[in-house]
């Protein structure tokens, strides 16, 4: 099957149904709930949302549940009350029936498969079936009330997408979203992080912004792949924790300038939650006070030529902040667009309407499950299609 009729025919599953409608029709497709908290159930990933699920578990009053991390340092932690980390083993995963608790589904839901799980489901498609019970975490809270209520904002994406791959991963993540199967991405799959089939981002390299530097993994992933390019980094991370991790890592590099500061679209402050199993992010009760800045304001002598935003679903505020070095520079755009479910569409539009007629979009997946989605904003004078 073609991308676009693939696409076509996930839109006709959704189009002319309520939410209620299309959740019924995908509760057929899995295990009923009440069914499945008398049978044994092994929850993979023991990090924030794997515990949070044991618990959910345990209020649902469920017969035999064991939480199992890959991670073999954690084994034998005690998580809740007489609740231990075992080990990731045929032992706990054969016949049971498994939920992935992480974002990043794609090879351990494989792995599952082949040691003979009696089914593989994830913690975000129960969350999307049975939100009464399993309280969406941000990434994906109303994912399917989206989908359904914004039909004509998917074609209208598709339509603005510049290539048959953007559309093959657009539908790849409707798939996913809809079904809760990660191995319908395998074939979109870039598995090197913003290192996107079909566009070479070379041309842009030598002045990288990257807000969400995070202990400066994807800064060193830029200067190593343009290490005879770069002249420039700007590398911003609000969490004070991280940004000393990222200054011990960067210190070698005279070119890059760690700033500890979030990005959104004005000066000020925001509460922060840091948390070194996940993602941090912006919320009325974090518990830290933290700078943001605009690009705008903060980048205001500098020609960004490259921008990367991963910074947990403050990307609107951050192009909103960098309309003027948008407009200005027609920098090339990375940006994550799966930290809330319109982000996959939305994100398009608010370029386009921020910088009108001076961008191709790309679509390009980078892991396998709910995350590293990213958008491309190609500039169309640059040469930087292959």
């Amino acid at each position: 099957m073609d991308n676009t009729s693939y696409l076509e025919k996930l839109i006709k599953v959704i189009e002319g149904k309520d939410v209620e409608q299309l959740r019924d029709s995908q509760r057929c497709k899995h295990i009923d709930l009440n069914t499945l908290i008398n049978q044994p159930i092994t929850i993979v990933g023991a990090a924030d949302e794997g515990v949070r699920l044991l618990t959910i578990f345990n209020s649902l009053q469920a017969s035999d549940v064991r939480i199992v991390d890959m991670n073999e340092e954690k084994v034998g932690t005690e998580v809740l009350a007489d609740k231990y980390i075992k080990q990731f083993c045929a032992e706990n995963i054969v016949n049971r029936h498994v939920i992935l608790a992480t974002h990043r589904t794609y090879r351990v839901y494989i792995k599952c498969k082949e040691l003979k799980a009696a089914s593989v489901s994830t913690f975000m498609h129960l969350q999307a079936l049975y939100p009464e019970s399993f309280e969406p975490h941000f990434f994906h809270k109303d994912m399917l009330e989206t989908l359904v209520d914004n039909i004509s904002s998917l074609k209208t994406l598709k339509s603005n997408l510049a290539d048959d791959v953007s559309v093959g991963v657009l539908a790849s993540c409707l798939d996913y979203r809809l079904n809760g199967d990660p191995t319908v991405m395998g074939d979109f799959i870039d598995w090197d992080l913003y290192l996107p089939t079909n566009i070479d981002l070379s041309p842009f390299a030598h002045s990288y912004v990257d807000c969400g530097s995070f202990d400066g993994d994807s800064v060193a992933i830029h200067l190593s792949r343009y290490k005879n390019t770069v002249k420039q980094v700007y590398a911003f991370e609000p969490d004070p924790n991280t940004f000393d991790r990222l200054k011990d890592n960067m210190s070698a590099y005279q070119q890059v300038q760690c700033i500890n500061k979030g990005v959104g679209d004005k000066v000020t402050k925001l509460n922060f939650s840091a948390n070194n199993e996940r993602a941090s992010l912006f919320s009325e009760s974090g518990e830290l006070s933290i700078d943001i800045t605009s690009l705008d304001a903060e980048l205001e002598n500098a020609a960004p030529s490259f921008i990367k935003m991963n910074i947990e679903a403050f990307e609107p505020q951050a192009i909103e902040g960098a309309r003027g070095i948008i407009n200005k520079n027609t920098p090339l755009l990375a940006i994550s667009a799966y930290h809330q479910p319109e982000h996959l569409y939305s994100l398009q539009f608010q370029i386009e309407s921020v910088a009108p007629n001076k961008y191709d979009f790309y679509l390009r997946q980078h892991d396998g499950g709910l995350v590293e989605t990213v958008l491309y904003a190609v500039p169309k004078s640059s040469q930087g299609h292959i």
